[in-house]
């Protein structure tokens, strides 16, 4: 009986998806951005603004895989990198993600900038960050099963499509906080089509609290908004000694996330995280979402400017 309402649930999502592609005859580009459960160590795939906290070369590496036990479940691959150029007073970098869901894929690759304006009697900075690239998306239309065979939307072969798109964001800094606030895709924001990625709106807050010599809280609060998306998170995550962090998180409504992660060398952090879903109805059919990441750091001599503590703690994150 378990057996056959796991795979009946599997057919639903899958329907669901689908009628989401089909909906209008447009579906290339129908998107929402990925949730990831350790976007806290790399924020510049979605906030432009956090590219080039440090002048050391930073380089991360996430892999997701969400719904265990659904067929065609999606997975997620992210890779960012970034350093600070002094005499620009910029960050640059680069980030791509790319998305498997059933039978749709896309890539989204971007080049990010942020300017960073410091603060000396607060020994802090704001930074403005602007990111440009292009999302593009295949839907393998000659594999999908249609109930109704002639249907006038139905797919017959693989249809692709890209376009360009654009983030902007703000981030601050200070020893003990971080505050940012970003809007994605907003290529999309004068396209009144109904399945197109609409903008997606983010704000966070994130603190250090020193909780004795070797060990840290840092406590963080996250908000998304898009057409079909609102979601808060709570977390909190404990260093000790730059060594290891163990930490959870809350999605009001949906998952129940537990983070650990340790520092190979004083340069390499790996990170694992899995989401246990809680409050909706996938608990009872899915086997969770697990979430490996590893970041490297390669020291820049001759910097000319300090990190702040908080960057320290987590190579650039902070």
């Amino acid at each position: 009986m378990f057996t056959f309402r796991k795979h009946m649930a599997s057919k639903i999502v899958q329907v669901i998806f689908c009628m989401g592609m089909l909906l209008n005859g447009q579906y290339i580009f129908a998107q929402n951005d990925v949730q990831l459960s350790q976007q806290l160590f790399s924020r510049i795939n979605y906030n432009p603004a956090a590219t080039g906290l440090s002048e050391d070369l930073n380089f991360y590496l996430l892999a997701r895989q969400q719904w265990v036990g659904f067929k065609n479940a999606p997975q997620t691959i992210v890779l960012n990198g970034s350093t600070f150029v002094p005499w620009t007073r910029s960050g640059w970098g680069f980030s791509v993600v790319g998305d498997m869901l059933g039978h749709q894929q896309s890539v989204n690759p971007k080049i990010t900038y942020a300017y960073h304006i410091p603060f000396m009697r607060s020994k802090s900075s704001l930074s403005l960050g602007l990111s440009a690239g292009v999302l593009y998306k295949t839907t393998d239309g000659a594999s999908l099963v249609y109930e109704n065979p002639t249907d006038p939307n139905r797919l017959y072969q693989v249809e692709s499509g890209v376009k360009p798109d654009f983030d902007f964001g703000l981030e601050y800094n200070s020893k003990h906080i971080s505050v940012g606030t970003s809007v994605t895709h907003l290529g999309n924001a004068f396209d009144n089509k109904i399945d197109e990625s609409s903008p997606h709106f983010y704000a966070y807050a994130r603190g250090m609290i020193d909780l004795s010599q070797k060990w840290q809280l840092t406590p963080a609060f996250s908000w998304h908004n898009s057409k079909t998306v609102q979601q808060f998170e709570a977390n909190a995550i404990v260093f000790y000694k730059k060594v290891f962090w163990v930490g959870a998180s809350y999605r009001v409504e949906e998952s129940i996330v537990a983070l650990l992660g340790a520092y190979i060398t004083p340069n390499i952090m790996l990170g694992y995280s899995y989401d246990y879903n809680a409050g909706n109805n996938l608990s009872a059919y899915s086997q969770g979402s697990h979430e490996i990441m590893l970041s490297v750091r390669i020291p820049q001599p001759q910097k000319t400017r300090k990190a702040s503590r908080m960057r320290e703690c987590t190579h650039e994150w902070w």
